[in-house]
């Protein structure tokens, strides 16, 4: 049990965290350096060195407390634990205790989670656990539950290939009364893509690019060549007249996102490995790490 905070201790803090940090402060009150940053937080008092908080981190915070881990959302966020966890009681979003699952839980649990008919909503309105309690606790029980939630079948697949041209995602996904996030998967896995084949670079384009990039503004390049400026970038990178030289993927990089690609969003992908969206897509369908 956390022993409680005295007067001295909190007047010691107020006194050094600003200007000296969590360790000294530590060292001083003899707690740890992560109680020292989590009852800072907590206050609201904040180290010269730190690095303040954005209205997105906080929108997203905000968004995931229920769905995520502290430590997930810290390793997004590229800040530590005790700073998430502080932040979380600064914005009111701490969750209380949880109870002790009961026997009749966790019978209900090894009935229902491997059903893939019965949605994660249902187990967790038919239990009282969130759908992450329901995650994690399945996973300690050795419960699993498919992969999958649809078997694509064969027209699916060819209404996909007929269709996909001619309608939003949303549309498709309607129409085959799926979500759209599966849809979104299932085209780029299978790479139905709706941008259309581009361009080949002449030697005349490269030439007029070459004498031109970082000399005149990309935009006007784009217009010149007739090209979208996406385009004009992306092949000055490839002819290395970029600023520096393109992040490399590592072998960890590919492995986080093959492991993560078809369960958690797109967008938590891209944050935690530092790259934009595209460019996480772009790498997934070109390199095919994503199996079938």
């Amino acid at each position: 049990m956390n022993q409680a905070w005295t007067d001295d201790e909190i007047k010691i803090l107020r006194k050094y965290y600003r200007k000296h940090g969590a360790k000294f402060v530590a060292q001083k009150i003899n707690r740890s350096a992560d109680s020292i940053v989590l009852k800072a937080g907590q206050l609201g008092i904040h180290s010269k060195n730190l690095r303040k908080w954005e209205l997105w981190e906080d929108k997203y915070l905000v968004r995931h407390h229920e769905d995520r881990t502290n430590a997930s959302l810290a390793r997004v966020l590229k800040r530590t634990l005790p700073s998430v966890m502080g932040r979380l009681k600064k914005l009111g979003l701490t969750k209380p205790v949880s109870h002790r699952w009961t026997e009749e839980q966790k019978e209900l649990l090894r009935k229902y989670y491997p059903d893939r008919s019965i949605s994660l909503e249902e187990i967790s309105n038919k239990i009282g656990r969130s759908k992450y309690s329901l995650l994690l606790y399945a996973q300690y029980l050795g419960v699993s539950r498919p992969q999958h939630d649809h078997e694509w079948t064969k027209e699916e697949h060819q209404y996909l290939q007929k269709n996909f041209k001619k309608k939003t995602n949303k549309q498709l996904a309607a129409d085959l009364g799926l979500s759209e996030s599966a849809v979104n998967h299932y085209l780029n896995r299978h790479g139905m893509n709706r941008r259309p084949t581009p361009r080949k670079w002449t030697d005349e384009d490269i030439n007029y690019l070459k004498a031109n990039y970082k000399k005149i503004p990309t935009k006007e390049i784009a217009a010149k060549l007739m090209r979208n400026t996406d385009n004009v970038i992306n092949h000055a990178g490839e002819l290395g007249l970029s600023s520096g030289p393109a992040k490399l993927w590592t072998e960890e990089d590919k492995k986080y996102l093959s492991e993560n690609y078809n369960k958690i969003p797109i967008e938590n992908i891209a944050a935690f490995l530092g790259r934009t969206i595209n460019a996480v897509t772009a790498f997934v369908v070109k390199h095919k790490l994503v199996s079938k």
